[in-house]
């Protein structure tokens, strides 16, 4: 019975990590004036990477686009997916799992996710220094 418990316990952990994994988005537009937007879609349930992605996100924005952010260049979202206030949010990016989206004026979006979870939680500093270098580039 231990062994049934342990072995069901496991199925839920890994079900629950890989579907946090998962984005599914196919279209991008915005209605913002800022130049790029930083879209990161959660849920109500997070786990330890889930957050340290938000987290660091917001350490980059704030250390290193500190000035286009307060000059509305750069707009910042974080989003809860389980929200109904979101949900038109959700939607007009499709928008299933959690998803770390980085979008242009012109509607271009680059899908950040999975660098977000390969390095977010364990490599911060590698993750904060793609993410950099990838707002760097959807800047010019």
């Amino acid at each position: 019975m231990q062994k049934i418990l342990s072995l069901s316990a496991a199925i839920l952990f890994c079900t629950f990590f890989l579907s946090c994994r998962q984005s599914r988005t196919n279209q991008a537009q915005t209605n913002s004036d800022a130049k790029l937007e930083v879209i990161y879609f959660h849920t109500s349930l997070r786990c330890p990477a889930c957050i340290a992605i938000e987290e660091n996100t917001k350490k980059v924005l704030d250390e290193k686009f500190k000035t286009q952010i307060d000059s509305g260049i750069i707009k910042f979202i974080a989003c809860n997916i389980d929200e109904k206030a979101n949900k038109s949010l959700v939607e007009k990016y499709q928008i299933s799992y959690l998803t770390l989206l980085i979008i242009k004026a012109d509607g271009t979006k680059t899908d950040f996710t999975d660098s977000a979870f390969k390095y977010a939680d364990t490599k911060p500093e590698k993750y904060m220094e793609l993410l950099k270098a990838e707002i760097d580039k959807n800047l010019k």
